[in-house]
């Protein structure tokens, strides 16, 4: 921003983040062990499924079947020139792979790249290394990793729960008789969290009660409630964050 000082301390919009480690296959990697590869600015995965097409008589139709996976993942990213202690270092990096192709051994590496709400981890080889160029502190890699021990490789859930942020409620108010009803909608957010059930409550149940029924609310007015206004409160699970929505009953 315009009357910032500049700085290179960090890298944002970690959408899809890279970590890697050394070490062998047999142990995965401890969690102070994984280091970020600067930033991921493109990234793909392949699968690469082996397929095998039966040759049994299946109705006229061909059975196919899947043999085996081939797990390629071609990384471009942004890093910095400078190796840094809490990263996992391109330099040096780049060294680890010349030297291991010298010494006739694969350049192995642990990964764990996050993408979405899942980690992809597996004990890979680097079958592709190379520079993209930049300026200054900020450099471009482009990387490619495929599977090197296919006991290693798994796909699992982050673990890590999305927070509620806030909520709202549209409309706000409305008007009704008696013996009627509206209804409102909530939105919690972000869309994506991780627990968007909410809980409602009315100030006065004898002149208006209220359902739920996935996001939306149904406040009605029993037959005979007196007029006035009463407000329904709807109160997150996650966070308790709270939005309120007034309806006023006429004789």
């Amino acid at each position: 921003m315009k009357g910032c000082k500049s700085t290179f301390d960090r890298l944002i919009g970690r959408a899809k983040t890279l970590e890697l480690a050394y070490g062998c296959a047999d142990a995965r990697p401890g969690e102070a062990e994984w280091k970020l590869l600067g930033l991921p600015t493109s990234a793909t995965w392949d699968m690469s499924p082996e397929s095998l097409t039966s040759d049994a008589d299946d109705g006229g139709f061909t059975s196919t079947m899947i043999a085996s996976l081939d797990p390629t993942y071609s990384i471009e990213g942004e890093v910095r020139v400078n190796d840094r202690s809490d990263e996992f270092g391109i330099q040096q990096f780049t060294k680890y792979f010349v030297d291991e192709v010298k010494a006739r051994r694969n350049p192995t590496v642990w990964m764990r790249f996050h993408w979405g709400n899942y980690y992809h981890i597996g004990y890979m080889v680097a079958s592709g290394l190379s520079d993209g160029g930049g300026v200054k502190e900020i450099v471009t890699y482009s990387l490619e990793l495929k599977l090197n021990e296919g006991t290693t490789f798994e796909i699992e859930p982050d673990g890590e729960d999305e927070a509620v942020t806030g909520v709202t409620v549209t409309p706000t108010s409305a008007s009704i008789a008696a013996g009627a009803s509206t209804s409102f909608t909530v939105n919690v957010a972000p869309a994506d969290a991780s627990d968007t059930t909410f809980t409602v409550a009315s100030s006065v149940p004898a002149r208006a009660t209220a359902t739920i029924k996935g996001g939306t609310v149904t406040v009605s007015a029993p037959s005979g409630a007196t007029a006035g206004t009463a407000n329904i409160t709807v109160t997150t699970t996650d966070g308790l964050f709270t939005a309120v929505f007034a309806v006023t009953v006429t004789a």
